[in-house]
């Protein structure tokens, strides 16, 4: 039986936790190795509870850069460490490594912003919105590999646009829990998204082409309100094997943030 979650949380012999992937986690290239969206959710899950440094009432976490240095094994056993790289009064910046046994698998560096009531009245800039999520078909992504895998422990919308397009926006929320027995926040929720975005806008046929982001950085000036992440992405494609997409993040209020991924394609043999 698959837990209904993306991780499982023990305690090791020195009380350390370690985290065990579920079959959800998996990506669509190979079906051993994870998707990048619940490893980077892990990331962000350890640096939103580092200790903030800035006076109350606290800050906000506004970006996490994360480097995907080696494939995340499915079968492994992970950790994650956190180290404080500066702090001052109004900005505190830290650091996260995702391990399993010796082997460094992902970085991530964020930047936490101090909260404080300013007097400038806040702007929301006119932008295009999502449709409601309501009126929006069920998509189900068909490049990956085995039934069980990512793509079924999220929910997609089609908001606009065509499958294989190019550009596409979706409104997207996870089935299940980070880690089983917590509550998954809404910076989680929106790392275990945002991975996603070049999957959405996907520019190339993916029966013949593959596209892997050794990157994902997101920028917030806000956490989205609500269950579901609007996502309008923009795929750009070159003839070197080199791609890059932009995810506009949305929720009902407005847009929140960006996400930019570098991709490197390769076709399948």
């Amino acid at each position: 039986m698959i837990e209904d979650c993306f991780y499982t949380l023990e305690r090791g012999a020195h009380g350390e936790p370690r985290f065990f992937a579920t079959e959800h986690t998996r990506g669509p290239w190979d079906n051993d190795y994870q998707h990048g969206g619940p490893p980077t959710a892990l990331l962000a899950r350890a640096i939103e509870a580092a200790p903030s440094r800035l006076p109350a009432p606290g800050g906000l976490i506004t970006r996490i850069g994360v480097e995907l240095l080696r494939p995340v094994p499915i079968a492994a056993p992970l950790e994650v460490r956190v180290e404080e790289l500066s702090a001052g009064r109004r900005v505190q910046r830290l650091a996260a490594t995702l391990v399993s046994g010796e082997r460094t698998l992902a970085v991530a560096t964020a930047t936490r912003i101090r909260l404080e009531e300013v007097p400038v009245e806040y702007r929301e800039l006119p932008a295009e919105r999502l449709p409601e999520v309501e009126g929006c078909p069920a998509l189900v992504f068909d490049f990956f590999r085995h039934e069980i895998a990512f793509h079924r422990a999220i929910d997609v919308r089609i908001a606009h646009g065509e499958v294989g397009s190019g550009a596409m926006a979706v409104w997207m929320r996870p089935r299940f829990p980070l880690v089983a027995g917590e509550p998954t926040t809404a910076l989680q929720r929106t790392m275990i998204c945002a991975d996603a975005g070049h999957g959405v806008s996907a520019a190339l046929d993916t029966t013949r082409w593959s596209f892997v982001n050794p990157d994902v950085h997101l920028f917030l000036h806000r956490l989205p309100e609500g269950e579901w992440l609007g996502m309008d992405a923009r795929t750009f494609t070159g003839p070197m094997g080199i791609g890059m997409c932009r995810t506009r993040l949305l929720d009902g209020r407005g847009e929140l943030g960006i996400v930019l991924q570098s991709q490197l394609l390769d076709s399948i043999a």
